[in-house]
């Protein structure tokens, strides 16, 4: 019998961890402060409705016609045009070739890590962010606009930006992941931890507990200084990022890659 593969723990969020309120910390198995970690910055990312502790994503941007020709195959789908209300199919899949001296990434970003043409990294200095979104040439260029959505990302004439969606964390979200993932590893090693249990209904011996189903139903944590930093950043406790969708708005041309 074969002998089990080791565990592995690596993290895809860029951010580190503030562990000032955890004096155990450096004691504790590098795993298990990898999984603690893991475990915290999804928890955040899960109760900020996806706008902090989100991993790297990659996306392939280009110019869209009004029907969205950077989409994948023949589409259906309806839109405005001089007033009227139409059902439009889409041709077969390719980009627009006119310039394209900025790049409009979907949702906030809090970090562009690379920007790959034709498999060559664009320097960073060449461009800047602007309303959290807009990636804009500063060194008098423009961006490709027509390149081979047919190739993977790093061929010859393709271009791809590899971001960080939402907000940076900060000092206050570093100090708010350390909490969590303190809490976490007490959990893990038999520890008392502040962590919610899921108690419905329990009477015992005169004592009713009642709480919601789920560890955090109410989307909060039930930890003072963590949830102070969540409603500073998901005030309203939503679920999942708000969206805005118009047929008179051209769908941005943007395809994710895997």
């Amino acid at each position: 019998m074969s002998e089990p593969a080791p565990c592995v723990c690596e993290s895809c969020v860029p951010w580190d961890i503030c562990a000032d309120c955890c004096p155990d910390w450096d004691t504790l198995d590098p795993l298990l402060q990898c999984r603690a970690t893991e475990l915290a910055w999804s928890t955040l990312r899960t109760l900020t409705a996806g706008r902090v502790g989100a991993c790297p994503v990659v996306v392939r941007p280009c110019l869209s016609s009004p029907c969205d020709e950077c989409s994948l195959g023949a589409t259906m789908g309806p839109q405005i045009r001089d007033g009227h209300w139409i059902n439009f199919v889409c041709p077969r899949p390719h980009c627009s070739c006119e310039r394209m001296c900025e790049i409009v990434l979907p949702g906030p970003v809090a970090e562009v890590a690379e920007v790959l043409w034709s498999g060559e990294p664009i320097p960073l200095a060449s461009f800047r962010l602007d309303n959290g979104n807009r990636l804009v040439r500063t060194d008098g260029e423009c961006w490709p606009s027509c390149q081979r959505m047919d190739l993977p990302l790093g061929a010859p004439c393709t271009l791809g930006v590899t971001y960080v969606p939402g907000l940076v964390p900060g000092v206050a979200g570093e100090w708010a992941a350390g909490v969590l993932a303190c809490e976490f590893a007490k959990a893990c090693t038999g520890g008392k931890c502040r962590l919610p249990a899921s108690v419905v209904t329990v009477s015992r011996q005169g004592v009713t507990m009642e709480m919601d189903n789920g560890m955090f139903a109410n989307g909060l944590t039930g930890i003072r200084e963590v949830d102070a930093y969540l409603l500073s950043v998901n005030p309203h406790v939503l679920r999942v990022p708000p969206t805005v969708w118009s047929p008179d708005l051209i769908p941005a041309g943007h395809r994710y890659e895997t």
